[in-house]
């Protein structure tokens, strides 16, 4: 059994007994994780008693069950952190947002599948960002705000002149810098130092990890051009997640700084505008517990949407159309809570970039097209933020884009030409840190990761304790975006 903690998560697929599914569903957290407890011990009383007594006990739990289970414990334990509203406090929450917003309103959304929400100690408990995924998807909430967003007219402005431009010319490019940061909070440094002083230490071991841009096709020019304070190691530039890693014994808190300049550069292509090869690779068309697997939900999904096509790129296509077009976007609780991610999203119909980009990967790979992720964040002017997409290959012309996510908002915006742009191509306003989904950092993290699959804001650990939530503060700035 590995000590890497974030491994456990490979094993999430054996499930739970059905005692603690039980008391999961129902929202009985604590009793849960109480449960949990009861049968690593019970297992490791086994495993210490039985071959030195020569009685007979139980089988030792195979690594996976156990891995399974520890996974589970900490689910468990953050659960209750993503679903904080009650009904009451859901209503008054919109309600300061937008007008005329009423209870009703709220349990009709609900049964229309709209709001996520959880039983917590069996009580319905809604997702910290619900009122966030209905203003921004849903141009009746936004027209009801009591304080209006800006006009987004200038971005799709820019990305229909960065279509244009890419058609006319085949790329476009832009030079990029963007600062950003990772740490504790200081309410969470002051509790670690606090902790440390009872055990006779004077200071808080910190480990912190921050993404960098990496080397690949789309991004040159990388140029890390001031670091708070020389990193302990910095990952090599191909790293399935590029970071910089900083250690240090800290008496008071300070952040970890990079500021860094990259050129990105997206080329056109038209997945259909070619003749595929009859022989394609099969490199990147396995499944990948826990999420990328091959379910037969999944396969029948993939079965149904290509029925009657040979051509990689078509069958590609409908994956495509089939999430950008009926997969509705929904902020998600952090992936560490989330199981069986591209199921649950093909059920559901619902997703974020993250989201959605896994569940095309794992349908294009079940179909044997070569699919795989890419993260970091979408940059712009004044724009900063998270975002996730997927890559797949179909030979002769290699390797090719495809944002899901971005697909269905030009889809919601009624711009089919911009929605299928996002098949095959994307736009230079990215920053590429990861190129693999669950990959480890350079040195491994062996606490929990707040995000145990994609890195795009950072990690910090402390005293060897993997921090989540509140207990870290990160920031992300463009501070440049320069067209070439």
């Amino acid at each position: 059994m590995t000590t890497d903690q974030n491994e456990w998560f490979r094993s999430l697929n054996a499930g739970l007994p059905d005692d603690v599914a039980r008391l999961k569903a129902a929202g009985y957290y604590e009793e849960a994780v109480a449960r949990i407890d009861a049968l690593l011990a019970e297992d490791w009383t086994a495993v210490q008693n039985g071959p030195n007594t020569g009685a007979n006990p139980a089988p030792a739990m195979p690594d996976a069950q156990r891995e399974a289970l520890l996974a589970q414990r900490e689910i468990l334990r953050r659960l209750p952190a993503e679903y904080i509203y009650t009904e009451q406090q859901a209503v008054e929450k919109m309600q300061a947002q937008v007008t005329g917003f009423t209870l009703e309103e709220l349990r009709a959304l609900e049964r229309a599948g709209r709001v996520d929400w959880r039983f917590v100690e069996g009580e319905k408990h809604y997702l910290d960002r619900f009122d966030e995924t209905l203003l921004a998807t849903d141009p009746a909430f936004a027209a009801r705000r009591r304080v209006p967003e800006p006009d987004s007219g200038a971005s799709l402005a820019r990305r229909k002149a960065t279509h244009e431009k890419m058609l006319r010319e085949g790329s476009a490019s832009a030079r990029i810098t963007v600062e950003a940061s990772v740490g504790m909070s200081d309410a969470a440094f002051a509790r670690a130092l606090a902790r440390a002083r009872a055990e006779g230490r004077h200071t808080v071991h910190v480990r912190a990890w921050l993404p960098l841009p990496a080397a690949c096709e789309s991004q040159s020019d990388i140029d890390l051009a001031a670091l708070s304070e020389p990193p302990a190691r910095i990952a090599a530039p191909d790293a399935p997640q590029r970071t910089a890693f900083w250690e240090a014994d800290l008496s008071e808190n300070r952040r970890f700084t990079a500021r860094y300049s990259y050129t990105q550069t997206a080329r056109y292509a038209d997945p259909m505008a070619f003749s595929p090869d009859p022989d394609q690779p099969s490199f990147d068309t396995g499944e990948e517990a826990p999420h990328i697997v091959f379910t037969p939900g999944l396969r029948a999904l993939a079965a149904q949407l290509t029925r009657g096509l040979t051509s990689p790129a078509e069958k590609a296509k409908r994956f495509y159309d089939y999430i950008t077009l009926n997969v509705h976007y929904h902020y998600q609780p952090s992936y560490f809570v989330l199981e069986d991610i591209p199921t649950r999203c093909a059920m559901d119909r619902r997703g974020d970039c993250g989201v959605m980009a896994l569940t095309f990967i794992t349908l294009c790979r079940i179909a044997g097209i070569p699919a795989r992720w890419q993260s970091g964040l979408a940059v712009g002017p004044g724009k900063c933020g998270c975002h996730d997409w997927a890559m797949f290959y179909i030979a002769p012309r290699g390797w090719m884009y495809a944002d899901c996510s971005y697909g269905a908002s030009m889809a919601r915006a009624g711009e089919e030409e911009l929605r299928r742009h996002y098949f095959g191509s994307i736009d230079p306003g990215r920053m590429v840190a990861n190129r693999a989904f669950q990959a480890p950092f350079d040195p491994p993290m062996l606490g929990f990761r707040a995000d145990p699959y994609d890195n795009q804001t950072g990690e910090v650990e402390a005293d060897g304790v993997g921090l989540w939530g509140d207990q870290t503060v990160t920031t992300k700035e463009t501070l440049s975006y320069q067209e070439c």
